[in-house]
């Protein structure tokens, strides 16, 4: 274990931040020699790669960061220490022909920070690929074990969040068949207009349209600080919406189904072609001009950048 005092937080965002202590557990081992340190200070958090926070001058804590960099494929089990980066692990897989990391090439982070929130893009999500996860609970101070169904995994979310376990390694399943996925949209109007025959892909092909389309959205981290795109859709039963005004035709311009909730996600607007809201004339003269400013400012080709959304509880 490599302890440094007053240690720089490494963080995307290239803010200089600081903490009172940080650990750098290089070892198994070091899991055992965790607990009285967290005892002494209390005030603890567990550091990645530092790609998804707005960390503070100073941390007045103790920084736990682990530093296990290992990968081994065996049994149709792929372990990948924490510390691993994503997008190398992501590249890995393509050379060793391992199907279902390519449509989650270039997300900015740890290989222990995907199943926390289940990261997800382009189709793909990471609670699909994991078998089990190993971690080191910091309450008990022991290290245990949680399977697949035992992370809880939903949309960005998992049991994992917001708990005392710090990840230390994650068990990937190898052997998954291949299952091209190119059906988002983006990756399709891509593949028309560069007349990519979806035909002849392969895994690697994926990776690189997704890169291409990414590189387009989000600049690098490591050229240019950002914390990445880390939005969450909206979720909402569709049986709390109030139909009695307008019809789910006008109200609803996009869905999505997640059937093991059977849940909707809805996104509406009053520029819809449907809507029959009417508008305050001045209102709608401040929007178009609003919308002008927009798009020279930002060219972003959206007839409705000041949609706003509310969401009710039912009770």
């Amino acid at each position: 274990m490599k302890i440094e005092e007053n240690a720089f937080i490494n963080n995307s965002l290239g803010i200089n931040s600081r903490c009172k202590l940080l650990a750098n557990l290089e070892s198994i081992e070091d899991l055992n020699n965790i607990e009285a340190l967290i005892k002494a200070h209390k005030k603890y958090y567990i550091l990645g790669e530092g790609t998804n926070i707005i960390p503070p001058s100073f941390y007045d804590g103790l920084i736990l960061k682990v530093e296990f960099n290992n990968i081994n494929n065996n049994n149709n089990i792929l372990s990948v220490g924490a510390s691993y980066n994503w997008s190398e692990l992501v590249a890995f897989c393509i050379r060793e022909n391992i199907n279902g990391f390519e449509n989650l090439i270039d997300i900015p982070g740890s290989v222990g920070a995907s199943p926390i929130q289940n990261i997800g893009a382009y189709g793909a999500e990471v609670s699909r690929l994991i078998d089990s996860i190993d971690y080191f609970c910091l309450d008990s101070f022991s290290k245990k074990s949680f399977s697949n169904t035992e992370c809880h995994f939903s949309y960005r979310d998992s049991a994992l969040k917001n708990s005392h376990y710090l990840i230390y390694n994650i068990n990937f399943k190898s052997n998954l068949k291949k299952n091209i996925s190119y059906q988002y949209k983006s990756i399709k109007k891509y593949m028309n207009d560069n007349l990519i025959n979806p035909d002849n892909l392969m895994i690697g092909d994926v990776a690189k349209i997704i890169s291409a389309i990414r590189s387009e959205a989000l600049p690098n981290p490591n050229k240019i600080y950002n914390a990445g795109s880390f939005f969450k859709n909206p979720i909402v039963d569709k049986n709390l919406i109030n139909f009695k005004n307008f019809t789910e035709e006008q109200l609803i311009i996009w869905k999505k189904r997640y059937m093991q909730k059977n849940l909707l996600v809805y996104f509406g607007s009053r520029s819809h072609k449907y809507s029959i809201i009417k508008k305050n004339m001045f209102r709608n003269i401040l929007g178009i001009i609003f919308q002008i400013i927009i798009y020279f400012l930002f060219r972003l080709n959206i007839p409705d950048t000041q949609c706003g959304f509310k969401l009710y509880k039912k009770h």
